[in-house]
């Protein structure tokens, strides 16, 4: 017979049985004790043992889900190695999934509908299902600690935004290790799942994240590799503090490497962060983060804040970021980007660099308007003196030959579309060269034989020491004309995304101008080489309606050519800058309606000053759209903006950076969002990989807050005596010590703390066995120092040390069990020596016997305690420490309660032996509550007892006493009343002030509509009934007074205040007959206004009068009665009020 069939027939015979017993629970109410007889029934939740489930290779989605859905928690799902195809799973238990190898691809599609979909994952909440939008091949859900190793998931292979690989939601202790993650928009994609650790995973192709933890508190990510995730490679975001530990990653080209976003309390260490173009490290509106020991390869900034962000730790880091060779292009080692800055129109100023100036920002920008620039293109293009013609079949060599003999204002004028191969040429002379459409191709080869001698040879030999190969030279004229060229360079490129590269593969042009002014390039199609052109001291030139393309560096690069002109060209696909214009003290260069498409940087102003910068059209910049790096004077406005995720970057000493008004389409990501940044700040004082260490938040630019680490010189130490001094010195970034601050000191896994002097040393007194340690050193910082910890070695080798010994122990409580300490010497036993032994502060003094052994006795309540056990030495031996720890267990514990007034939740109390043992059923214990005992006996084979809890609402301390061990335990508790938001009420008379109660049902909800409520005010009693919401309202019409009203249900009681003020006032009045004197009443409104137009009634001697209140709420009545005395009464809206008036003659 199955096992469980027979289980439940037992079970159900023993109900049945247990049926005809009647069965009494007395409650506990403030002033009687009663015994509780309670029977209770123990169930085994073990009687089934975990299950092992296989799932054969090839199985279906199907096939998969409905072996998954007859699984328990704590099964084991084995995959066999293949693949499965068209998968969309869920697993909603907590299992283990071993993937062995096996292959998961997801469907193509989610299918009409979302058919393809598991409809428990889809399904409402309401529908009892799990809600989830996103589509993905493999979910996890709603169960905690689910595991699973060895499997390859693959995901939907489409840029749709909302798809996933993996997804994780509400899934607490999750482990993901040893796992390939393939495709989707997002690798895996985890939320609302706390605790969990994602390990040793390979996750790579993605189309927006590799691995995205929302808000998933203390997530460890380690040991992951992501490669390709096109945006970010770890992004971690969302939550008050999710303190996720991100170490020891590899993220290989993303557009940012590891990404923390609005969150805090994350530590990122060991990782290594490979060609992410835009950052390696992002910190967007995050903060207390700490970045320590990571290396950042190839990326152009290390590390990007921004958004809000505050107390971010920068400690030591390897920066090998992406500079480049001659001309250089400079790293950002800190980028940040305050958030007074990021809008269209809040970036609207000019910036100088703070390192430069304490006047960093202003909002007034007075750009000029543009010079009109004409071009006169006929009389350029025309030919002019004698006329060359290049025929069809011409080698380099002929074409250079042809050059030579030509002189100053001729025209060399190609075979119109011919194709010319192995091409590198130059010209000297003013002439113009007119392609006709033609072709020139470079070699492929670097070989400087294959350049024309006169422009490789030194000066000295009557050359121009040129050291880059191009396919066109422009050398040392004036007025020279290169048009309608087709210029294809295949010189070998080098790998942008190697962390070295040869000069020689860097140095390459497609035309390559050098003291060449007044020169007109346009109407060219250059492609390949290093740079499309490279011109350098090449004044007065326009460089116009050039298409260049696919350069490993540079689109155009302008080197201190001042007042050139470069317009109305197009550049596409090139790595580094589309252009680049450096150099010079006052190059003046306009840049206008260009058109560049996917550079890093898609214009480059660098170390020069004066352009104008403008009608531009940068698209896809994968760092920057525009970056000014070291100029100044400059005017930036009229661009467009599109695709960058940042759109301005200033760094390097940056001055009078004018921003005006330009139109941005950045690179923004829907939810969960990927914010885009305005403008970047990389001031000159935080660029080099000491100067970046420090903590940072975020400020408004004319104020950055940044504090600079402090220094700490801790020096390696070896110590001959177990017991010695350990001293450090604190200094700030200058060099000049800092007194009357605490460095802490981490030695052996004990914390250390001590003042610095006046000199900064803060020194400490350590007993440490021989061994060598390392000491942590750290300074926790202040408002003007930054944090700083450093560590060192320390070697102890002494021959008197001894060795002392105190394992910690586990006891419950007064069991007998005794703390051993052992003192001996070389393995032999000291004798008769004292020894402290300090617990929890307190101090106790035991002497080692003949073997040198104590015992000592514990007789401490149930708790942990932190013990240290100490020898002071003497002439022979060195004095010894040792740190440990005595847990005394309890045998009798509870748990704090709390209870809606006479719910059914009621208090338990588990009942042990000084072994561990439950107590025995029937034997009866003891509680103790607001000052009654009560006696009942245990139930069951657990220990537990109970006692029902029908206390008035209130906090209460409950003491559970162990018959046997004589512990008592006390717990609170609290007892909630079922009438809430009940408050005391001042309202004026007849107001619109109600008297209202919240009324909740045994599970503190609203207990809904028609419930009857009794309030009980000034002896009259009333009943109400609950609207919907739970709600109990009670009109207060009362005359003027103080009351207490009483609200019940349920046998429960609440009592407030009720004082209803006057709106109607008055004095007494004391006056001689007829001396004008008048009878003032005074009137307000519910909420005490003055009340105006309103009508007083007054009775006086018999005779009533009406009198209007005015505009300060007063009712004014003239008094002309004889002397005498009288009474007059005031009357409005019901209420009354009575005064004297004395009248003498």
């Amino acid at each position: 017979m199955d096992c469980k069939k027979l289980l439940l027939g037992i079970f159900i015979v023993f109900i049945v049985l247990m049926g005809s017993s009647m069965v009494f629970a007395e409650d506990i109410s403030d002033d009687t004790s009663s015994q509780d007889n309670t029977l209770a029934i123990s169930y085994n939740d073990n009687i089934q043992t975990a299950s092992q489930q296989t799932i054969r290779a090839g199985s279906n989605s199907t096939t998969i889900q409905n072996t998954i859905n007859g699984m328990s928690d704590g099964d084991t799902l084995n995959f066999e190695s293949g693949t499965y195809t068209d998968i969309c799973i869920y697993v909603d238990k907590s299992i283990t999934i071993n993937g062995n190898g096996a292959t998961l691809i997801g469907f193509n599609s989610p299918g009409v509908n979302n058919s393809n979909i598991p409809s428990q994952v889809k399904a409402t909440t309401d529908e009892g299902g799990y809600a989830v939008t996103n589509f993905a091949t493999v979910y996890l859900l709603n169960a905690p600690k689910i595991s699973m190793n060895g499997l390859t998931i693959v995901g939907l292979n489409s840029t749709t935004y909302s798809n996933a690989a993996l997804y994780i939601s509400q899934v607490n202790g999750v482990n993901i290790d040893s796992n390939t993650i393939e495709g989707s928009s997002w690798g895996i994609y985890m939320t609302s799942s706390p605790d969990g650790t994602v390990t040793n995973n390979k996750i790579q192709n993605q189309k927006t994240t590799g691995f995205l933890n929302f808000g998933s508190a203390r997530t460890l990510i380690a040991n992951n590799t992501v490669i390709n995730a096109k945006n970010h490679g770890i992004d971690v975001r969302h939550g008050t503090g999710p303190n996720v530990q991100i170490i020891n990653n590899t993220v290989v080209g993303s557009k940012e490497g590891i990404y923390l976003m609005h969150s805090k309390g994350h530590t990122a260490t060991q990782n290594t962060l490979i060609n992410c173009t835009i950052s390696s490290i992002t910190c967007y509106g995050s903060s207390e983060v700490n970045l320590y020991d990571n290396t950042m390869r190839k990326s152009r900034i290390g590390v990007l804040l921004g958004g809000g962000y505050s107390n971010i730790t920068i400690g030591e880091n390897t920066f090998q970021l992406d500079n480049l060779p001659f001309p250089p292009t400079f790293v950002y080692y800190i980028a940040s980007a305050e958030s007074d800055y990021q809008s269209a129109t809040d970036d609207i100023g000019v910036y100088t660099d703070s390192t430069l100036s304490e006047d960093v920002y202003s909002n007034k920008t007075n750009i000029p308007i543009p010079k009109e620039i004409s071009i006169d293109y006929n009389n350029i293009l025309t030919p002019t003196g004698t006329t060359y013609n290049v025929s069809s079949d011409a080698t380099s060599t002929d074409i250079q030959t042809i050059i030579d003999s030509m002189k100053d204002g001729d025209t060399l004028n190609f075979a119109e579309n011919a194709i010319y191969n192995d091409i590198c040429i130059y010209t000297d002379k003013n002439i113009k060269i007119i392609g006709n459409n033609a072709t020139l191709i470079g070699y492929d080869k670097l070989n400087s034989e294959n350049v024309p001698e006169k422009v490789r040879n030194q000066s000295a030999n009557g050359g121009y020491a040129v050291a880059y190969y191009a396919v066109l030279y422009t050398l040392n004229n004036t007025h020279t004309v290169i048009s309608d060229l087709n210029i294809i360079s295949k010189y070998p490129g080098y790998n942008p995304t190697k962390a070295t590269t040869t000069t020689d593969e860097y140095k390459t042009a497609g035309i390559y101008a050098d003291a060449s002014n007044n020169l007109t390039i346009t109407g060219c199609a250059i492609e390949g080489a290093s740079f499309g052109i490279f011109m350098q001291y090449s004044g007065d030139s326009i460089i116009t309606d050039n298409n260049i393309h696919d350069q490993y560096t540079n689109g155009i690069i302008n080197f201190g050519s001042p007042r050139d002109i470069i317009a109305n060209n197009t550049i596409t696909n090139v790595v580094n800058h589309g252009i680049d214009v450096r150099h010079g003290t006052g190059p003046n260069v306009v840049v206008f309606n260009n058109t560049i498409n996917g550079a890093k940087e898609g214009i480059y102003l660098m170390h020069s000053k004066g352009h104008m910068v403008y009608n531009n059209t940068i698209l896809n910049g994968r760092i920057s759209s525009i970056t000014a790096y070291g100029s100044g004077n400059e005017y930036i406005f009229n661009n467009t903006m599109i695709g960058s995720r940042i759109a301005l970057l200033l760094g390097g000493g940056y001055y009078n950076v004018t921003i005006g008004e330009n139109e941005y389409d950045l690179d923004f990501l829907p939810f969960p969002p990927t914010f885009v940044t305005y403008i970047a700040f990389a001031d000159s004082q935080y660029q080099s990989a000491e100067d970046v260490q420090g903590t940072y938040s975020d400020g408004a630019h004319d104020s950055p807050s940044y504090t600079a680490p402090a220094t700490i010189i801790a020096e390696d130490l070896t110590s001959n005596s177990t017991k010695f001094n350990y001293s450090s010195i604190l200094k700030d970034r200058n060099g000049s010590e800092i007194a009357n601050e605490t460095l802490v000191f981490e030695i052996n896994g004990e914390s250390y703390s001590a003042i610095t002097n006046s000199k900064g040393i803060a020194t400490i007194n350590v007993i440490l066995p021989n061994g060598n340690y390392t000491a942590v050193v750290s300074f926790a910082g202040n408002d003007k120092i930054g944090k700083k910890t450093e560590q060192s070695t320390i070697s102890v080798n002494s021959p008197n040390a001894v060795e002392l010994t105190a394992p910690e122990i586990e006891m419950y409580y007064k069991n007998g069990t005794k703390f051993i300490i052992t003192l001996t010497s070389n393995g032999t036993g000291i004798a008769n020596e004292s020894v402290i032994i300090s617990i929890n502060g307190v101090n106790n003094t035991r002497t080692t016997n003949e073997n040198g052994t104590i015992n000592m006795n514990i007789n401490l309540n149930s708790g942990e305690y932190d013990t240290v056990v100490y020898y002071e030495g003497n002439d022979k031996y060195d004095p010894a420490k040792v740190n440990s720890k005595i847990t005394v267990l309890s045998t009798v514990y509870g748990n704090d309660i709390t209870k809606i007034f006479k719910n059914g939740t009621q208090y338990y109390a588990t009942f042990l032996d000084n072994q561990g043992n439950p107590l025995a059923a029937g034997t009866t214990v003891t509680f103790n509550i607001n000052g009654v005992g009560y006696k009942r006996q245990i139930n069951g084979s657990e220990g537990k007892a109970k006692l029902n809890i029908n206390l008035n609402q209130g906090k209460y301390v409950i003491t559970a006493i162990n018959p046997e061990t004589k512990e008592m335990g006390s717990n609170n508790i609290t007892v909630l009343s079922k009438i809430t938001e009940n408050n005391d009420l001042i309202k004026y008379y007849r107001n619109n002030s109600q008297y209202v109660v919240k009324v909740l049902d045994d599970e503190g909800n609203p207990v809904g509509a028609n419930q009857t409520v009794t309030f009980n005010i000034n002896g009259v009693m009333y009943e109400r009934k609950t609207n919907e919401s739970g709600y109990a309202k009670l009109n207060i019409n009362l005359p003027p007074d103080d009351y207490v009203i009483t609200a019940s249900y349920d046998g429960c009681n609440v009592a407030n205040n009720i004082t209803v003020l006057p709106v109607l006032s008055a004095g007494d009045v004391d006056m001689k007959y007829r001396d004008g004197t008048k009878f003032v009443a005074k009137l307000v409104d519910g909420n005490g206004n003055p009340f105006a137009n309103q009508t007083i009634g007054f009775n006086i001697n018999g005779v009533f009068y009406n009198r209007i209140t005015n505009e300060n709420g007063e009712a004014r009545l003239n008094i002309n009665l004889m002397a005498g005395e009288y009474i007059i009464t005031s009357s409005y809206n019901g209420c009354n009020i009575a005064n004297t008036i004395k009248i003498t003659a």
